[in-house]
């Protein structure tokens, strides 16, 4: 190495879902210094970390708009922005964005894929803020990365492919200048190891953490092709005619410049293919943005429709738990009415009962007072038999006493 007191900065440039990530924190467990404040993971897209500096990422959102593009635009960044008024607060806002975010690292990782287009910008800022910038490019087949954008933002494969051949011709434009490496993502995840070697000794940077058995395991576990959810071959992509041969010559440049296989025409074509590209933008270009116009706009009112939809859901929602509410109040004072009916009745029932128990009652009475009658009515008819019998000796005796 040369200057190894030197503070190295690697930018990793490459598009967005080109394994910028994969290859960011591969980086960092060996010991380049991430940034402070990072993005945080996303659940099904990101599952391992963005490894990104949010603080960066806003301000190259902020430079974009300031120039009238945004991140998933496919024309080339305006040339003329840097000598414009608004470029100088820009370039004090990133010295004060590496100082907090890096401190007094001496060797650490920047990545963000909108580096692509703002590749100068950030050269001029690390040299100022006293790093050397060296730049990792990975490469990965575009036919994936199209497929992953779309997955991930619902943009159309078509427009994902130019946006990669966008990002893939600016950053290699812009960095021949530096010391840089191109990596192919699918290689980094098959061998690691012989992958960062090649970048040790082609970035002329020793790792800090040397690649022992517990590094590996990391890097491999990180690095676990199950979190790969494109896989195209590249025949699928260099072999189909329907695709441009701006696409084609593009990544086949990149892919042998991933191999160490580059040949003396190389730049020279990939200068063609970004000039052709540059100056074809005024004959179609009009045309995507109109179409893309045309689908927010159509995706603003599908937006809007939903919020509707969402809207009158939510009244539905209402409605039925209102109905829900006066079914439940009706079921209660069925229950009520049940409870109402039922305690008539048991109160009826008990007072048939009780009348019922009385009239027998009152029946045995009658009963007993017959009985009680008759047998005074039997001594009644006893004692006159008895007064009869009494009469009738008493006259005899007086017929008795009148004969003497």
């Amino acid at each position: 190495m040369k200057n190894p007191g030197k503070k190295i900065a690697l930018l990793v440039a490459g598009a967005h879902r080109g394994g910028t990530s994969a290859a960011t924190r591969a980086l960092s467990l060996l010991g380049c210094d991430l940034p402070k404040t990072l993005m945080q993971a996303a659940p099904g897209n990101n599952e391992t970390g963005f490894w990104e500096s949010l603080p960066a990422m806003r301000l190259n959102d902020e430079i974009l708009a300031s120039a009238g593009t945004s991140w998933d635009d496919w024309q080339p960044f305006d040339p003329d922005w840097d000598a414009s008024p608004v470029a100088g607060p820009f370039r004090e806002r990133a010295q004060r964005l590496l100082r907090r975010e890096f401190g007094a690292s001496r060797l650490f990782v920047l990545k963000d894929p909108r580096i692509c287009r703002l590749l100068p910008f950030w050269i001029e800022a690390l040299e100022r803020f006293g790093a050397e910038p060296r730049v990792l490019l990975p490469i990965r087949n575009p036919l994936d990365v199209a497929a992953s954008l779309e997955a991930r933002d619902g943009i159309h494969p078509a427009l994902g492919l130019l946006i990669w051949l966008r990002h893939a011709l600016d950053a290699e434009a812009a960095s021949r200048a530096l010391k840089r490496a191109f990596l192919r993502y699918e290689r980094l995840l098959k061998a690691p190891e012989a992958q960062l070697q090649r970048l040790s000794a082609t970035l002329e940077i020793a790792w800090p953490k040397a690649l022992s058995l517990d590094a590996e395991a990391d890097i491999g576990e990180f690095l676990s092709p199950s979190l790969r959810h494109q896989r195209s071959e590249d025949a699928s992509l260099l072999e189909n005619p329907r695709l441009s041969h701006w696409l084609h010559s593009s990544f086949e440049i990149l892919d042998r410049w991933a191999k160490d296989e580059a040949q003396p025409t190389d730049q020279a074509a990939l200068d063609r293919i970004r000039s052709a590209f540059d100056e074809a933008l005024p004959a179609f270009g009009r045309a995507l943005v109109s179409q893309r116009r045309a689908l927010a706009r159509l995706e603003e009112t599908a937006a809007e429709r939903g919020d509707q939809i969402r809207a009158l859901h939510e009244t539905v929602g209402e409605r039925d738990a209102r109905v829900e509410e006066l079914l439940l109040a009706g079921e209660q004072k069925d229950g009520q009415i049940r409870a109402l009916r039922q305690a008539k009745d048991d109160q009826e029932e008990a007072q048939t009962q009780a009348l019922r128990q009385a009239k027998d009652e009152h029946e045995a009475q009658i009963q007993a007072l017959h009985e009680t009658v008759g047998g005074h009515d039997a001594k009644i008819a006893g004692l006159l038999q008895t007064a009869s019998q009494r009469d009738g000796e008493l006259a005899e005796l007086r017929s008795a006493v009148a004969a003497r």
